[in-house]
């Protein structure tokens, strides 16, 4: 289900697919991408660079957080994740006083927000609420035994990008190093596509689509569609007059093709393997020396980054798994195992 809540005007509330729909029509009232502010403090740099790519209205609390103010009123951040829950948790229909739940955060999370991602978890009234950190529950995912020393998780989400070494010698798996980046992923591809067509319809046009935030963030919105047709085909259109209801019928559309994807994704994937060099030098461990590297996130899916990846490393990643669920796999997993439980922090 994706992370998305939306609030109509007529005062029912949408979640994950169904909200995700109404971006386009409706953004300042459709939150995507939520988790980048969750538990942040309204001077951060999370909540500057949010400001920045975002057309949502923030607003400051008085214990200096940040909220979104919408058409249904003021909604935190860890407010918008509980919907998420809480719907997933109607549609399976589970007792969730009865449950005791496992949420998983990136290694990567200071305590302030670890602490608001459990807490969006918690609002759904289950028993007990724990964390485990992501690139764990990815390795626990690929491996039901492992003979492995080090693994390399490579976590490409929507949002953000995290790389992890961790050791899978014994139980309970450790991640030795770390990094990440909370401003490199899908979204921010879909937004460098979005500047270069809008860069594009400018200069054949003479047509302006940047200066709204309201239409840009519609043209991101068509851009991450194009994106994902186009892991599927070699072209994708972008109709303009439906971005921007006053642009003149004749502007038409914008053709992209995958090769143009996957050139202007380039220097954000160089930026994911700076970080990995980083990761590494902090687990004291070479490319060549990682035995299996595993992917994450459901921007993996872009054209030809695992190839990007198996150059690095030396190695195919591992995608046997759907980067889209692997890591809540791994989170059932730890769940299941208690071998793992010294991995879980548990949240009052």
């Amino acid at each position: 289900m994706p992370s998305a809540v939306a609030f109509p005007p007529n005062g029912s509330i949408l979640v994950g697919k169904a909200a995700r729909r109404r971006r386009a029509m409706d953004p300042k009232n459709t939150i995507l991408s939520a988790k980048r502010v969750i538990g942040a403090r309204w001077h951060s740099s999370y909540t500057t660079r949010f400001r920045e790519h975002y057309p949502y209205d923030l607003l400051e609390t008085p214990d200096r957080g940040v909220v979104f103010r919408t058409r249904a009123g003021l909604v935190s951040p860890a407010e918008v994740s509980g919907k998420v829950v809480s719907r997933l948790c109607e549609l399976t229909r589970c007792q969730v006083q009865d449950v005791h739940a496992v949420v998983t955060a990136p290694v990567g999370f200071e305590k302030e927000r670890r602490d608001a991602t459990s807490q969006a978890v918690a609002n759904a009234d289950f028993a007990t609420v724990r964390v485990v950190e992501e690139p764990i529950a990815t390795a626990l995912a690929y491996l039901s035994r492992s003979s492995l020393k080090h693994a390399f998780v490579y976590d490409l989400g929507g949002g953000t990008f995290d790389a992890a070494v961790v050791d899978c010698s014994q139980y309970p798996f450790r991640v030795v190093g770390h990094g990440g980046d909370p401003y490199l992923g899908g979204d921010d591809v879909d937004r460098t596509i979005a500047l270069y067509v809008a860069d594009r319809t400018l200069a054949r046009d003479c047509w302006d689509l940047t200066d709204d935030a309201v239409t840009f963030d519609r043209l991101v919105s068509a851009c991450e569609l194009a994106k994902c047709e186009l892991s599927e085909s070699e072209e994708a259109a972008i109709t303009i007059p439906s971005i921007d209801p006053a642009a003149p019928d004749s502007l038409g559309v914008i053709q992209i093709t995958r090769e143009e994807v996957q050139q202007l994704a380039l220097d954000l994937v160089r930026r994911t393997f700076v970080i990995c060099d980083e990761v590494l030098a902090d687990a004291g461990v070479k490319a060549r020396e990682i035995e299996a590297v595993f992917l994450a996130g459901g921007s993996t899916l872009l054209p030809g980054l695992r190839g990007y990846i198996e150059s690095y490393f030396g190695k195919r990643p591992r995608f046997d798994l759907d980067p889209l669920g692997v890591v809540s796999m791994g989170a059932s997993l730890a769940a299941a195992r208690p071998a793992v439980s010294e991995l879980l922090d548990p949240c009052a």
